[in-house]
């Protein structure tokens, strides 16, 4: 077994054995919400979802994934009036000495690939939601209180996630409330009430703060 065959297995069983470890409880975070075009916006950063280690990294060649899932809950309820995700890959261009960031949502067949040239770039683009479309807001109810449940989960680690998710991705038909008949988000609540990390390397849980239906601007 050569050098480099031997550092790749080394990381591909500390990248196995860190899925065992524990994530830490939900904290709870300011989270910028607005109402645009009918949409509720979300705005947040998940930047600690990276340690040092993850961003040198980046530019090892290795494909890095980072997954966040959003969840609008009703204040005193338990299941998601509605949900919503967002799969980042970066990718290092070890010719051109780039970075690309593949940005992945529910809109069927719409991916959004841009070039960065720093691994903290390309860190605060996988990592940061910006005006992220959750739901509409006429589907709110007007005086209500709710918050977001928010996980991000780096380098999911099963395959048959990647893959389920890849194709709910491109056929969103389980977009609504939970149990609506697709299997992969029927026990969508589960994944911020469960602190293990089953199928990651880390894992970061976020809850926002209570808010109503925001007053917006119509396009």
């Amino acid at each position: 077994m050569t050098g480099r065959a031997r550092t790749l297995c080394f990381s591909l069983l500390a990248l196995l054995g860190a899925g065992q470890a524990l994530a830490a409880p939900p904290t709870v975070r300011t989270v910028g919400v607005a109402r645009k075009a009918d949409k509720l916006m979300v705005s947040v950063g998940l930047q600690d979802l990276f340690g040092p280690r993850d961003v040198e990294r980046l530019l090892s060649g290795f494909s890095t994934r980072v997954l966040i899932r959003v969840a609008l809950v009703r204040d005193g309820g338990d299941e998601p009036v509605t949900q919503a995700m967002r799969l980042a890959e970066i990718v290092y261009d070890l010719w051109d000495e780039k970075l690309r960031v593949r940005l992945s949502t529910e809109k069927p067949g719409v991916a959004e690939t841009q070039v960065v040239s720093t691994p903290k770039a390309a860190v605060d683009l996988a990592t940061s939601l910006v005006a992220f479309p959750v739901i509409e807001s006429s589907r709110l109810e007007p005086g209500a209180g709710y918050h977001l449940s928010l996980r991000a989960d780096l380098n999911p680690i099963s395959e048959e996630l990647v893959s389920n998710l890849r194709r709910w991705l491109s056929h969103p038909s389980g977009r609504g409330r939970s149990g609506s008949g697709d299997s992969f988000f029927g026990s969508f609540v589960s994944v911020f009430v469960n602190p293990r990390v089953d199928d990651s390397e880390r894992v970061l849980q976020v809850v926002s703060q209570s808010f109503a239906s925001p007053e917006g601007s119509s396009p």
